[in-house]
């Protein structure tokens, strides 16, 4: 019998949307944009935050870091660990089944035609074991691999295995230069493995570490990030606790000027390794996922509306079945029932609006978003979205039977038979849910707006460069060819004498690092003359930079004292360097950084002579303090063994971007092994560094349309509804001497009543919700007066004008017509 009333109401219901199909084709749109932006937002939350790692029991592994809590500027939290730290670590702790370090570079791969430009992960022998992937081929990476000395091995991803082998089926036992050394390829990975994951420019290529515990080197030397798999049983607050009580145990029998963990400036701590991955991104994405469900229930108070209209017209259908024994849930079954239609029928074309919208996502990553390749609508999506669709139907198919519990069926019937107006309780319903709109659509309003600022604000950092007619490109010498530093010295000068003599260029130089996103290098550094004090500078500095002469003229940084270098500062010249704004103020504050001495690397001995004192440049992101910085001519800081480095050149003509095959020519000339890699425009280095905020701002600014778009509509509707309702009351009015500006401030002070109370309602919610946004903001307070001021504006004024449109129609009523028709 139930099975036979709902098969009823289902096809009574589709053959009410066949039959009203405007209304139809206006409901399952509007849920379009809502469900398929939901289910858009949440395939990435899914992907990204909820679905755990692609490695066996992803639950036990968790990064484990060093942590420098005193240093300036806010300490250094989640910082690499040395060798010595790490061999400490897995001799001294009992939390982990395995502890593993790996670093991540740039490597040079021998290909099967031409070298490529790779990065490449060193993993200490069980890391990969650790992960519990198997390869397609071959073998991983064993602890006997990582012996020094050992033969190289490596195990390649999949892709590389395709791109620069070809896919060769005997690539297992292949030979092959990894930097100008000799590796065998030992195994191919799946095609969806990555280690570390989330990565933008993930590893290809993994190596053994190959560190020497009989030999470690210096304990400052922090190059290596650490994992750890608990063992079965333990906890990660207990391992948290355990490296508590390590870095206790060790700072008491710590000796005078050591470099030693200890509980006040060089402490450890751990993580879970998939909160890691995602957590630079997870409140972004939770930010977008809140900004859809409004947008969601916009679109479903509006297709609310749209059923208490059209229950409106079928007042006298629902009365005559209420009086011939309906009750009010078989009519709320039947209203449900076709709620649940539209939804579904909107929940299907919004499954391809988000199918579309997520491949848009994975093809750009324009958001930088991690793990966007395990991006896919799995049964979860499809779980979510029916889920989402069944309850969005019913609660909205519901709205007509709200006016009916008020007054009950028999009023109905009664509003029904007369001529009057529309039933009080309806209309009071309608104009609270545009209410519920409007309040909404102010919040989502809100938020988009203090992002414009903040994006906005970020386009007007100061970067300290001039970008304009600027390319860069990688060169890197592998170690195995390029082996002292001699050699590499003498190969950066011919290649600087050739790039700065090409024609079509108006300066050229080389650059070790390449700002506005590089990792710092927080190099100890003596400070002649440095006294410390509580809470001042310590003798580190945030970025090292060794470049060629005309890099300053060519990356557009401004000199501000003395001179920048020249043909002096060669390798047998006196010693130079250069400092930034902020090194000048942080260790010779309210002085002249001219003519003072430091030691770069705390080399004993070895002084270098300030010279000039140039403009910040950003290097740690353009949200981010400038941080100190040195700058030293790359002849002299030949000691270093510079063998990376940053080609980069202006163009005279414009097209900078043509420059690139006139140096891969000098490039062949020079050295055939050598590949050219990252050629990128300055301009898109800079736009890359703002992709993650300019995704958020643009996604955010089209729910925020959608959603304006729909209350429009919305609060258009009522008063359109309103109007048409009581066009014989205003013609009556009209009789008896209402004037035109009294009918059109009646129907506006109607809408004006439902906007004020929907803009108060949205302004409160917005001073509230707006403060989980702080930390996706730059240079803009989340409860900014401007910005809510200018918003509220706006929507009042679309608001109003929506509603003027059919009040100006009210007024254009014949009182002649209306008074013949009574």
């Amino acid at each position: 019998m139930q099975m036979e009333t709902f098969k009823q109401d289902l096809w009574f219901a589709l053959r009410m949307m066949r039959k009203n199909f405007g209304f139809t084709m206006a409901a399952v749109l509007c849920l379009m944009l809502g469900i398929g932006a939901t289910t858009g937002i949440f395939t990435v939350v899914n992907a990204v935050l909820l679905r755990p790692l692609p490695y066996s029991h992803p639950e036990q592994l968790v990064r484990v870091y060093t942590e420098f809590p005193t240093f300036p500027n806010g300490g250094l939290p989640r910082f690499w660990t040395s060798a010595p730290e790490f061999f400490d670590l897995r001799k001294d702790t009992n939390s982990w089944a395995t502890l593993d370090a790996w670093g991540i570079q740039g490597t040079n791969l021998g290909g099967k035609t031409q070298p490529v430009r790779v990065t490449t992960a060193g993993v200490s022998g069980t890391l990969l074991e650790t992960l519990g992937v198997s390869p397609i081929m071959g073998r991983l990476i064993t602890p006997s691999d990582d012996v020094p000395g050992a033969n190289i091995v490596a195990d390649i991803s999949y892709g590389t295995w395709k791109s620069v082998f070809g896919g060769d089926a005997d690539i297992i036992g292949h030979e092959t230069l990894l930097d100008g050394k000799k590796a065998t390829i030992i195994g191919v990975m799946p095609p969806n493995f990555q280690f570390p994951p989330g990565e933008s420019d993930p590893a290809r290529v993994w190596t053994p570490l190959q560190l020497d515990p009989a030999n470690p080197g210096s304990r400052g030397s922090h190059n290596y990030y650490l994992l750890g798999r608990l063992k079965p049983n333990v906890t990660a607050q207990q391992a948290q606790a355990e490296l508590a009580a390590l870095v206790q145990s060790y700072g008491e029998h710590k000796a005078p000027k050591t470099h030693s963990f200890d509980p006040k400036n060089h402490t450890l701590v751990s993580y879970p390794l998939q909160a890691e991955v995602v957590s630079g991104v997870r409140p972004a994405l939770l930010m977008l996922l809140g900004a859809v469900a409004f947008v969601l229930l916009i679109a479903s108070v509006n297709v609310a509306n749209l059923l208490l209209a059209r229950a409106e017209a079928r007042r006298r259908e629902i009365a005559i079945r209420g009086a011939m024994g309906a009750s009010l849930g078989r009519l709320a079954r039947q209203f449900v029932t076709e709620g649940i239609l539209l939804a579904l029928f909107g929940a299907a074309l919004g499954l391809v609006l988000s199918y579309a919208g997520v491949r848009l996502v994975q093809l750009t990553n324009a958001g930088g978003i991690p793990r966007a390749d395990e991006i896919v609508m799995d049964w979860r999506v499809l779980v979510f979205t029916l889920v989402i669709s069944v309850v969005t139907g019913a609660i909205f198919g519901l709205a007509p039977i709200v006016p009916l519990l008020v007054s009950g069926i028999s009023v109905s019937l009664k509003d029904a038979a007369g001529s009057t107006t529309a039933a009080g309780g309806a209309q009071l319903f309608r104009r609270a849910l545009v209410v519920g709109e409007l309040a909404m659509a102010l919040v989502l309003l809100i938020g988009c707006g203090l992002m414009l600022r903040a994006f906005w604000k970020l386009q007007e950092v100061h970067t300290g460069m001039s970008p304009e007619n600027v390319v860069t490109m990688r060169v890197s010498l592998p170690s195995g060819t390029y082996s002292d530093n001699a050699k590499i010295a003498a190969f950066w000068d011919r290649l600087d004498e050739r790039i700065t003599h090409l024609p079509g260029v108006q300066s050229a130089a080389l650059a070790y690092g390449l700002p506005p996103l590089r990792p710092p290098n927080m190099n100890d550094t003596g400070i002649e003359g440095f006294v410390p004090r509580e809470g001042g500078p310590i003798q580190n500095v945030d970025f090292y930079q060794a470049v060629s002469k005309d890099y300053f003229a060519t990356m557009g940084i401004r000199l501000m004292e003395g001179r920048l270098f020249d043909d002096r500062d060669s390798a047998s010249g006196n010693a130079v360097v250069i400092v930034n704004h902020t090194m000048a103020n942080t260790f010779w504050p309210g002085q002249s950084a001219i003519g003072r001495r430091v030691s770069p690397g705390m080399a004993k001995d070895k002084w270098a002579t300030v010279i000039g004192v140039v403009d910040d440049v950003k290097n740690a992101g353009l949200d981010r303090p400038a941080g100190t910085e040195i700058y030293l001519p790359y002849k002299q800081a030949a000691a270093f063994g510079n063998s990376d480095m940053f080609v980069v050149l202006k163009s005279q003509s414009g097209n900078p971007g043509s420059l690139a095959g006139e140096v891969r020519e000098q490039l062949n000339e020079l050295d055939s092994s050598l590949p050219l890699a990252d050629v990128r425009l300055m301009d898109d280095v800079l736009e890359r560094a703002q992709s993650r905020p300019r995704f958020l701002t643009l996604l955010l600014s089209l729910f925020s349309i959608t959603a304006l778009a729909i209350a429009t509509v919305g609060i258009y509707g009522v008063v359109s509804y309103s109007v048409a309702r009581r066009t014989k009351e205003f013609g009556l009015r009209m009789v008896l001497g209402a004037q035109t500006g009294d009918v059109l401030g009646m129907v506006m002070k109607q809408g004006a009543g439902m906007i004020l109370v929907g803009l108060i309602a949205g302004l409160v919610t917005a001073f509230a919700l707006t403060r989980l946004m702080a930390s996706l903001l730059f240079g803009v307070a989340p409860t900014d007066a401007l910005t809510f001021a200018s918003v509220t504006g706006v929507l009042a004024v679309v608001a109003l004008a929506a509603c003027y449109i059919p009040a100006r129609r009210a007024t254009e009523v014949d009182p002649m017509q209306t008074l013949r028709y009574e």
